[in-house]
């Protein structure tokens, strides 16, 4: 009877020791699916964002990879959220540039200044610029044959715009840079204003449009 009771005990710790002896580890397979370990999904997974890697560096993208890049120069996530970049930047010192000037945002006007004291139209550009290591010449007037014209209609961010209270090419008073294109029509540009300071409007609002002389696009 004891020998009985022995085996019985003895083949119960063998099937329980075969049985932990599989894995350590929790287990994360789905039905029908091979057994894999948790260190196993983990290792997988690794050497997937290994291969990854090397793919981008060779300039082969998966599907996924090849969505990801797309909606990033549409301007939005892989989930075709707008992620807050324009698809109108044509490189990384437009964005520089651009960020640079935004930071200035609220800064309020001030004749010759370009400080976060206070900056007028041009200093504002000149200091932006500065950020890429590009030097503008010092006034509006100057700074409007910095760079080939460009139509409205081909506007793209990082572009300068250029106004005239007196509606005369020959007299450029105001300045200002393109940040964002929507859709053709709305086109939003970030100056110092004698009244705010330094904001973003829209290049077709009433007063701006009327004023506008001419666009043109610095070579960066």
């Amino acid at each position: 009877m004891l020998n009985k009771y022995s085996t019985l005990l003895l083949l119960g710790l063998l099937l329980l020791v075969a049985s932990c002896g599989k894995s350590s580890y929790s287990t994360f397979s789905k039905p029908d699916e091979a057994y894999k370990s948790a260190q196993e999904i983990a290792e997988l997974k690794k050497a997937e964002r290994q291969q990854r890697r090397l793919a981008r560096k060779s300039g082969i993208f998966s599907k996924e990879d090849k969505k990801k890049v797309l909606a990033k120069k549409k301007g939005k996530d892989s989930k075709g959220r707008n992620n807050g970049v324009s698809a109108n930047y044509s490189s990384k010192k437009v964005e520089t540039v651009i960020s640079t000037a935004r930071s200035f945002r609220g800064t309020p006007y001030k004749f010759g200044g370009t400080t976060r004291i206070g900056m007028d139209c041009s200093g504002l550009l000149c200091t932006s610029f500065q950020s890429i290591n590009v030097t503008l010449p010092r006034t509006s007037s100057e700074q409007s044959r910095f760079g080939p014209t460009v139509s409205t209609s081909e506007i793209k961010a990082g572009d300068l715009v250029f106004f005239s209270s007196t509606q005369s090419p020959s007299n450029i008073t105001h300045a200002g840079m393109v940040t964002e294109v929507r859709n053709g029509n709305e086109i939003y540009f970030i100056h110092s204003s004698t009244s705010l300071g330094v904001k973003e409007d829209n290049l077709f609002a009433p007063y701006y449009k009327r004023n506008f002389i001419k666009a043109v696009r610095p070579g960066i």
